[in-house]
């Protein structure tokens, strides 16, 4: 099983951090900063390491809430299971977000109006959901089931 890790990255803002995959194709898609777990790696872990590759030494503050899409059984034949993790960050110097952060592609600031549309492309369903709920303070601290 694959064990995935999400950054969503919010500026002072709330503007959240997108990077374009590194697929070759004619127009970038935009993705949130990504990886795998380690074997001997929590989640947790996982999002620290993927962060310190996104933004370095710049300040930020780790939310409490955890939305989790737990493995499905059975797994869809044109996928591979995974269970995929999403750990919210925010940067905490105040004034705009860094233009480019240190992820190894383009990065593209979004707005909340586009999360919607931009977040269905990650295949974590309800993601947008839970980003407007720790902006707004509505989502409980800890673990968040996403989707079905």
């Amino acid at each position: 099983m694959r064990r995935v890790v999400f950054v969503a990255m919010l500026s002072p803002t709330g503007q959240l951090a997108l990077v374009a995959d590194d697929l070759p194709r004619a127009r970038p898609r935009w993705v949130f900063p990504s990886g795998l777990a380690r074997a001997a790696e929590s989640y947790r872990e996982a999002a620290a390491r993927v962060l310190r590759d996104l933004v370095g030494a710049i300040p930020v503050h780790g939310g409490v809430v955890e939305g989790c899409r737990w493995a499905q059984v059975p797994v869809p034949t044109e996928r591979s299971r995974r269970e995929a993790h999403v750990f919210i960050f925010r940067l905490t110097a105040a004034g705009d977000a860094p233009g480019l952060l240190l992820w190894k592609g383009a990065t593209r600031w979004a707005e909340p109006e586009q999360w919607p549309e931009l977040c269905t492309r990650c295949d974590l369903p309800d993601v947008d959901m839970l980003l407007t709920g720790y902006l707004e303070g509505w989502v409980p601290d800890g673990r968040i089931t996403l989707g079905p």
